[in-house]
């Protein structure tokens, strides 16, 4: 089982590795036969088509665009593919920018991607042709499913059905105490105490142990009993459809690790490149707002005495509190007040100039400075008071999971028209819509979207 998925895996890799390379040559060869560029061979194979295709290898790992899972996960992948070439060429003409040594044609680099594209989705359709070929003709593996309740059906119909390595179950082992399934009466069924210390090799080619969760406190007993047998063993341990595991299993201090809850805040895109987009980010809007934030601090000062700043506790990241800058936009009340209470249409603790700023948006500007701190990012769920968290998270499932990313200055929710008091069911499913598809180009999606169509929001009191 794991050495088919294991030459799968690294032929796919091995191809699609050199795919840059023979991008290079097709178009070196091409354009210099039109005469339209005479590139200098040492240049162009130790300054380009070398660092280039050693970016191109870090980019496609990262993207998953080199993984046969993500292959048959998504047989086409057009977005994935376009993102690690972006990646891969944003990083290249950035390298070249600085250097003056030498020059590039732009014409070959903007060719050689195109050309890069078209062979990374040639590979992937003769990779998905050849799996599916090799189905029909390569025969089935032969496993035994120690397991003969319902989980052990479900796992033996899934391998069955598995492009890459379809498997054939030939028995079924019940476990002590476990009561058999009646939908496994076609197949063998055996005693583990017969099987264990027997060779099954003549019958099968893997051992898949596979259970519930209520299984783990037999397992050592259940290996135990199996080490003997001169086949591999796996195991298959089915969470149930509450629970989302990620694809990583670590050791640390000794201890085995599985990830069960789905959080790109851990994973280094989140940390490192969304990181880095805030920033600029947010150096950049605090620059080009300048001029109209300083006219606001005037504005507010005469308009209403009190301070510039409304400066309130809001839950961030993992749960915890950070202090939320605005613009201040009401008159001075009381603190227990201002942090229990919704702000709703013509509500009189605002101020004429207050009015203005929250229905543009203006009154959020200050948070760029959380943002520079590291409290909050340019887009995510918006935070909330600590009163309002207890309250929901008593009231909606999953409320808490929204806060396994920083909180944002915009989100999901809000430029789909879910701001201020609405329906926070609805706002919560947008917000874990957003979690499970983070990206940095869905980020820039929100961004624009909150820009040119969200800057005016209709519930924004």
């Amino acid at each position: 089982m794991v050495r088919r998925l294991s030459l799968y895996e690294f032929w796919f890799r091995m191809c699609c590795f050199l795919l840059p390379v023979i991008a290079f040559v097709i178009c070196g060869i091409g354009l210099t036969a039109s005469e339209i560029i005479h590139p200098d061979p040492d240049h162009f194979l130790f300054l380009l088509c070398i660092p280039l295709t050693l970016v191109w290898i870090l980019c496609s790992m990262h993207f998953q665009v080199a993984s046969i899972e993500s292959l048959i996960l998504d047989p086409n992948g057009l977005r994935t593919c376009l993102k690690a070439i972006a990646w891969s060429y944003m990083s290249g003409f950035s390298a070249l920018f600085f250097y003056r040594a030498a020059s590039f044609s732009r014409l070959m680099l903007g060719s050689s991607a195109i050309v890069l594209f078209v062979l990374l989705l040639l590979l992937r359709y003769v990779f998905i042709r050849l799996i599916q070929h090799s189905r029909i003709q390569v025969e089935p593996l032969r496993v035994v499913i120690v397991g003969a309740d319902e989980v052990a059906r479900k796992t033996s119909e899934r391998l069955k059905n598995s492009l890459l390595t379809p498997c054939w179950t030939v028995a079924f082992v019940r476990i002590p105490g476990q009561e058999a399934s009646a939908a496994i009466s076609d197949v063998p069924l055996f005693e583990l105490e017969s099987l264990a210390g027997s060779n099954i090799r003549h019958m099968a080619d893997d051992v898949v142990i596979a259970g519930s969760p209520e299984v783990l406190p037999q397992l050592s007993g259940i290996i135990s009993r199996l080490r003997e047998l001169a086949v591999p063993i796996r195991f298959c341990l089915d969470f149930g459809p509450d629970v989302k595991v990620r694809d990583r299993f670590f050791r640390l201090g000794g201890t085995h690790i599985l990830d069960v809850q789905i959080a790109p805040s851990e994973t280094v895109s989140y940390m490192i490149l969304k990181r880095a987009f805030d920033i600029v980010f947010s150096m950049l809007a605090l620059a080009v707002t300048f001029i109209p934030m300083l006219l606001i601090v005037i504005a507010v000062k005469l308009s209403s005495p009190g301070p510039i700043l409304f400066i309130q506790e809001r839950v961030g990241i993992n749960g915890r509190p950070f202090r939320m800058l605005k613009f201040r936009t009401m008159r001075m009340g009381s603190q227990q007040e201002s942090d229990t209470r919704w702000t709703t249409a013509n509500d009189e603790r605002r101020t004429k100039l207050g009015v203005f700023l929250r229905n543009w948006s203006l009154d959020e500007l200050p948070q760029f400075f959380n943002v520079l701190r590291g409290d909050m990012s340019v887009v995510g769920p918006r935070p909330e008071r600590p009163y309002f968290v207890e309250k929901f998270n008593g009231e909606i499932d999953s409320y808490n999971t929204r806060h396994h990313l920083k909180s944002g200055i915009t989100g999901w929710a809000q430029v789909n028209g879910l701001r201020g008091d609405t329906n926070m069911s609805k706002r919560v499913e947008f917000d874990l819509y957003y979690l499970n598809n983070w990206s940095l180009a869905f980020d820039i999606q929100i961004i624009l979207m909150t820009i040119f169509s969200g800057m005016r929001a209709q519930n924004a009191y």
